[in-house]
């Protein structure tokens, strides 16, 4: 069972409204429901497979005033360099996000690697982006630890 250590302090429905309401999206209830009891933290397992890879977890990202952890500054920092209807919700070690369809009738989690992100002038496609899990709750109960 996945822990979330050093989250930050409890997210109201209030302050998630707000997020909604301040960044024009519609985030998925399990997600809402993860920020609701863990707001931000480091999960243990952190690790997770997509496509013929993988990666892990450096940290969900959070609602608060952080410039390095914040949803809201994540959001607006990538809004246009990933596909429209995705949201960043954890960063791996490698800056690469973790992304959750918003505003439609799925929730899939996706890997978004910047290494491979389109040029500034090209709109945002699948190109880079890779399946990790077909919802939030999925994605949480498949992490694991690499055994070394």
């Amino acid at each position: 069972m996945t822990q979330i250590i050093d989250s930050k302090s409890v997210v109201s429905e209030q302050e998630l409204t707000n997020l909604e309401n301040q960044l024009g999206v519609k985030l998925p209830v399990s997600y809402i429901e993860f920020l609701k009891k863990n707001n931000g933290g480091y999960p243990q397992p952190d690790d997770f497979d997509f496509s013929d890879d993988g990666s892990s977890i450096d940290r969900f990202l959070e609602v608060s005033d952080s410039k390095n952890e914040s949803i809201i500054e994540y959001f607006n920092t990538y809004r246009n360099r990933i596909p429209k209807n995705y949201f960043p919700v954890a960063k791996d070690p490698g800056a690469n996000l973790i992304l959750i369809e918003i505003n439609g009738a799925g929730s899939k989690i996706y890997y978004w690697n910047h290494e491979n992100e389109v040029e500034d002038s090209d709109i945002p496609g699948m190109d880079n982006m890779y399946l990790i899990a077909s919802n939030f709750d999925e994605f949480i109960n498949n992490l694991y630890e690499i055994e070394i």
